[in-house]
């Protein structure tokens, strides 16, 4: 099962964990490209053309559906192109290769202005009325079956919003074009909530902003448009413009929510489910 997938009701094997996938050492993949360089980031690079990038081509519903349950990991790099492939120490390893075999989104964040060298480590649930993001203490103690059902760890929940953008350049060049430059002017202007992270999916509608803990996508963004969708999260509202849509919700209910959004214009963050 790769990452984003559908979660629900994994069973717990009696046995041992499966094996996960090789890890890619750094630099064994190739040179990251996360942040973007001016001599390789001419437009020719994005292989999607402009439409997506600059909202002429809809990207409504098209959050991830089956990332309801999350694992965040602080590494600095480099990123392999998949997230849980991430040369990592234990025991973050077996818990990033067991959560994404799982149906658990792992995602590699860090600070886009690279002042923060810390490890932290991150559980969250983005369904329902109540989600949730909590940091863990003891990695080696946290149950991934547990969090794949939406149990929470110990601890009390992460202050929000957490800000979340793409400047996965390994992944796809034009996550690392829009992405990374986005990430670290929203740095500026919301000190220590903004993270650069792996693939949040979609990438062909860079930037991508993922808000938790609910787990509100939107794209592509720039900073007027991110703006704009952190201040309607503060203020307990999603915004219509370039809303891709909630985690963890099937596309179908995605679309629903989007077409009474674009009626309204707006909508409490309570009344999505």
């Amino acid at each position: 099962m790769t990452n984003g997938e559908n979660a629900a009701h994994v069973a717990r094997p009696a046995g041992r964990e499966p094996a996960g996938p090789a890890p890619v050492a750094p630099g064994a993949a190739g040179r990251e490209l996360s942040r973007c360089e001016p001599a390789r980031c001419e437009p020719a690079q994005c292989e999607h053309g402009a439409g997506p990038h600059d909202g002429s081509v809809p990207s409504h519903a098209t959050a991830p559906a089956g990332s309801k349950a999350w694992l965040l990991v602080e590494h600095r790099g480099p990123w392999a192109e998949h997230a849980a492939q991430t040369a990592l120490p234990e025991p973050l390893r077996t818990a990033a290769t067991v959560a994404d075999k799982l149906g658990i989104r792992v995602q590699l964040i860090r600070r886009p202005l690279r002042g923060d060298r810390g490890g932290g480590v991150y559980a969250g649930w983005t369904a329902g009325p109540a989600p949730w993001l909590r940091k863990v203490g003891d990695v080696g103690a946290l149950d991934p079956y547990a969090l794949a059902e939406g149990e929470a760890p110990p601890g009390g929940n992460v202050p929000g919003p957490v800000l979340l953008v793409c400047a996965h350049g390994r992944r796809d060049m034009c996550c690392g074009r829009y992405g990374g430059p986005l990430a670290r002017q929203l740095a500026g202007l919301h000190p220590g909530q903004v993270w650069e992270t792996t693939h949040l999916g979609g990438h062909r509608f860079a930037a991508n902003l993922a808000i938790l803990p609910h787990g509100i996508y939107y794209g592509p963004v720039d900073l007027r448009t991110a703006t704009e969708a952190i201040a309607a999260y503060r203020r307990g509202e999603v915004t219509v413009h370039r809303y891709r849509g909630r985690a963890g919700q099937p596309p179908d209910v995605q679309a629903a929510e989007h077409a009474a959004l674009a009626a309204a214009g707006t909508m409490p963050l309570s009344a999505s489910r």
